[in-house]
């Protein structure tokens, strides 16, 4: 996986932050990746290589990436975040907290017709379906 570690240094600094060695870690356990972690997820690898992290530290940072456009967070059972970046939804099991990424290249054509009915300027976008995943639903 490439790191983008300039661009992403230049994206924090223009909000006055710093690139460091532990929002790398942390960027380097979500982004890109199949997996949809929690905060704790991301804290319990990253805290591996450095001890004095804390939670809040793990919280923030996923905040703030959220915001940069680098990782989307997923509403459920518990908070995870996604760290693909090309538009897709979210399957949401609401039973066992499962994410699951469905890309669509049709998505981009919905959001641009819907936004542009509405003369609306979109800043992000979160595509999301909750439900009961097929394992959930063999199980009940």
């Amino acid at each position: 996986m490439k790191r983008p570690w300039g661009e992403l240094r230049r994206l924090l600094a223009a909000r006055g932050d710093r690139l460091t060695p532990q929002r790398m870690a942390i960027y380097d356990a979500v982004v890109g990746r199949s997996t949809h972690p929690s905060v704790d997820t991301v804290y319990d690898q990253v805290h591996k290589r450095f001890p004095s992290l804390s939670r809040a530290t793990v919280y923030v940072t996923l905040s703030l990436f959220a915001d940069l456009g680098l990782v989307q967070e997923v509403s459920g059972p518990i908070r995870r975040y996604d760290g693909q970046a090309a538009r897709h939804v979210n399957l949401v099991c609401e039973r066992c907290g499962s994410v699951v990424d469905v890309f669509d290249t049709r998505l981009q054509d919905i959001e641009r017709k819907v936004a542009s009915r509405a003369r609306f300027s979109v800043r992000k976008t979160r595509f999301e379906l909750h439900g009961i995943c097929p394992t959930c639903q063999r199980s009940a």
